[in-house]
């Protein structure tokens, strides 16, 4: 049998988007994550939800390319590939490839949110002004987003 270039490029544009899969978040799973997560403050916890809904609706695979200087956005917290990761190789600030914040493991998103929180909050006085969305999630507005996930009940994503 004999495979033409056409049908081999098929084959491997789908094997690489199968293997780079990413995942669609509840509210209430991200907060449970969140919370369990190593170095995460738990009082941060609501934020980064309320963030993550704002940025990419809790879409670990959502990328942004509406950036007047044509930089992208990747993952669940729209992470920079201007400053943050390296959109074809590894690379920017946190040392890793743009791709691994848009598959299903967000362990390494934290690693790098922790970052930039940290070079924020020596900047500016809050970690949390690197994301523009910050405005409607500071204080008790993000605490809508994390109500009755650490109960026995879920409140429904409509609700928000």
């Amino acid at each position: 049998m004999t495979i033409n270039g056409f049908t081999l490029l098929t084959l491997l544009t789908v094997s690489l988007a199968i293997g780079c899969t990413g995942k669609v978040y509840n509210r209430c799973e991200l907060a449970r994550e969140l919370r369990d997560m190593p170095g995460v403050i738990p009082e941060h916890v609501a934020t980064w939800v309320c963030i993550a809904y704002h940025e990419s609706r809790f879409d670990t695979s959502a990328i942004g390319r509406g950036n007047g200087d044509w930089s992208w956005d990747h993952g669940l917290f729209q992470l920079s590939d201007r400053y943050w990761c390296g959109r074809n190789r590894i690379g920017g600030a946190c040392g890793l490839a743009c791709a691994s914040l848009r598959d299903e493991d967000i362990a390494n998103d934290m690693r790098c949110m922790r970052v930039i929180y940290e070079e924020h909050q020596r900047l500016s006085g809050d970690g949390f002004n690197a994301w523009a969305v910050y405005g409607r999630c500071r204080g008790p507005r993000a605490e809508r987003y994390v109500s009755g996930c650490f109960d026995d009940y879920e409140i429904d994503e409509n609700d928000l």
